[in-house]
């Protein structure tokens, strides 16, 4: 049976190789725990990296043109990967 691990990335802007500045792992596991601890270190570099390894975007960040890069957010632009691993993996 797979299941379905989730990946939020956030970026300084909407493109793939833009550099990552947070980051939130969720395991198919049964807990309502974090899983990112505090100083973790990021996994990843740019969502183009996590393409590179296997993971898929399933969600990108909005797209609208009216939106001002000063209201993005402290968290930057989020990417939704996912990776389906199998119960061996």
């Amino acid at each position: 049976m797979s299941r379905q691990r989730v990946l939020y990335l956030n970026t300084v802007s909407r493109s793939l190789r833009a550099a990552v500045v947070g980051f939130a792992l969720h395991e198919p596991e049964t807990s309502d725990a974090p899983q990112v601890e505090v100083d973790a270190v990021i996994p990843y570099q740019s969502v183009h990296e996590a393409i590179l390894d296997g993971w898929r975007v399933v969600h990108f960040p909005d797209q609208r043109l009216d939106i001002n890069p000063e209201q993005v957010g402290a968290f930057g632009y989020e990417f939704i990967l996912e990776r389906m691993v199998g119960e061996n993996d």
